[in-house]
């Protein structure tokens, strides 16, 4: 067992956290990108191999698989995450509980099956849903060592294993689309990339499961992951109610537009988010003794997810036409509108989801569960008052829920800890500001070029617009020209001694 797993993690210097989180946001920004452009090349060409119903098959199932997800990890590896210190015993028992969970799915899922299709009145349903343990399984076989390394900081590895895993599950989805035309590649992207995934971090980590722990001394850790297993069932709720509920009373065509509308929609969240919580958390957890540097941190990170972002959301909501005949193809035009709205929807998420970071770094398993049944009974209610108008209904009623959300969770967050709610105002301000002023300039632009010019050469301009809009609104407060600052710190802080943003901060002033 090497001593990296038996520590702290960490404990650098200041000039060895400003290395880290520099070097860690280059690696983990370009594996985001990497992923996104091979999360786009699947998207635009499996949309126009394949149809809207065969989207919508596999959106009936991939609800379960998601699902069957969150009790497969538990929350542990999150749990691992946080922890001060973890021996290699205990590593062993948290990764033998997740192997277990996992079969015992594996198995219930095969059973499920031809109840899902009866469900759904769908019988293609069953094949997939049978096959999908083999994803959970996949999945908790790799959990624990995607962890380590996470926890060890190795953004390297991680972010290779994730470019390469996507690239093998996006070539194998496209040949099976190609050749076959059938809904099965969509099952092939998930599975090919789990496999790869479990291989690739297999192969990576020099950890490997051995001798377990009496499950006392890991019952902090069951405990924290309970806490956020319950949170994320509700979540999952939330997230996916939503289809549940579309493809069983809609049927597949309404569910394939509005899955496909989702998961381009999610992508600032999946390919922004995602890796700002693995680069970050490790820093504050790292940081909960030194309340300065943590909020700065935070409130850096919080704004730049928020620059990466917002502004192209709000070009996916107001040009939701001309993107998605971009992206895919005219045979999905009919879907536009349910696009427009998850956009709208989703702006309310962009502020939110950073605030795991808060609940984890801090141990408040706890409120991050209540947040989660809170979010899911709301957005759960939004999903049904929306059902009678189809698709489009959900998608409106669910936006407009999103958007009154939003201040109550951003006070909820913040009720505790270094970073409070007038902190987080004053680095949103400049974005709730641009928010209208983006929308404005990308309907002007689509009213008066958008129908007779190339898609990709208006979708280009207007996102040439709306960014540059979003720079120029960081220098409409304080707390947005301090974060222009630290950006340009942060850019020159690998070939400079100058400090940065994650190096000591007792002399500087609150935002």
């Amino acid at each position: 067992m090497n001593n990296s797993t038996q520590t702290n993690g960490p404990q650098a210097a200041p000039t060895g956290y400003r290395k880290r989180a520099v070097s860690g946001a280059i690696v983990t920004g370009l594996a985001a990108g990497g992923r996104a452009v091979l999360h786009v090349l699947a998207i635009v060409v499996l949309a126009r191999l394949l149809t809207p119903d065969d989207f919508g098959v596999m959106g009936m199932v991939f609800p379960i698989i998601a699902l069957a997800t969150i009790f497969q990890e538990a929350g542990l590896a999150l749990a691992v995450l946080q922890r001060d210190r973890i021996s290699d015993e205990e590593l062993s028992t948290v990764f033998w509980i997740n192997t277990s969970v996992a079969l015992a799915l594996c198995l219930l899922l095969l059973i499920a099956a031809p109840f899902v299709a009866e469900f759904y009145e769908e019988p293609r349903a069953a094949a997939p849903t049978a096959a999908s343990g083999l994803l959970v399984l996949l999945g908790a076989l790799s959990a624990q060592h995607g962890a380590l390394l996470n926890r060890q900081m190795h953004f390297g590895k991680l972010a290779l294993i994730e470019v390469l895993a996507l690239l093998t599950g996006t070539v194998l989805a496209i040949a099976v689309a190609f050749f076959y035309q059938t809904y099965w590649a969509i099952f092939l992207l998930s599975f090919a990339t789990a496999a790869a995934a479990c291989v690739l971090s297999w192969g990576f980590s020099r950890w490997r499961p051995g001798k377990c722990a009496p499950l006392s001394q890991v019952s902090d850790l069951i405990r924290f992951g309970a806490h956020f297993t319950v949170g994320s069932v509700a979540t999952y709720f939330g997230r996916n109610l939503d289809k549940v509920l579309i493809g069983r009373f809609w049927g597949t065509t309404q569910l394939g537009f509005y899955d496909r509308a989702s998961k381009v929609v999610l992508m600032p969240i999946l390919f922004v988010h995602t890796p700002l919580l693995r680069l970050i958390v490790p820093m504050l957890s790292q940081s909960r003794q030194e309340p300065e540097r943590y909020r700065r941190m935070f409130l850096l990170a919080f704004q730049m997810s928020l620059l990466l972002t917002v502004p192209g959301v709000v070009l996916l909501a107001a040009a939701a036409r001309p993107v998605v005949v971009l992206v895919m193809g005219e045979q999905w035009v009919g879907g536009a509108p349910i696009f427009g709205w998850l956009a709208v929807a989703c702006l309310g998420q962009l502020a939110t989801g950073p605030l795991t970071m808060l609940f984890v770094s801090q141990d408040r398993a706890r409120d991050a569960m209540i947040s989660s049944v809170a979010t899911s009974i709301y957005s759960s209610l939004a999903f049904v008052i929306g059902l009678p108008w189809g698709a489009q209904g959900v998608a409106a009623s669910f936006a407009v829920s999103e958007l009154i959300r939003t201040p109550v969770m951003l006070w909820y967050a913040t009720r505790v800890g270094p970073v409070s709610l007038a902190d987080v105002g004053r680095a949103i301000l400049p974005f709730m500001a641009v928010t209208p002023l983006c929308f404005l300039a990308v309907t002007t632009l689509v009213r008066q070029v958008g129908e007779s010019t190339n898609p990709f050469a208006f979708v280009a301009i207007a996102a040439v617009v709306a960014y540059a809009l979003g720079m120029l609104s960081l220098l409409l407060n304080r707390a947005g020209r301090q974060c222009l600052r630290e950006v340009w710190v942060m850019a020159g802080s690998l070939s400079s001694r100058q400090p940065g943003p994650f190096d000591s901060v007792a002399t500087s002033r609150r935002p």
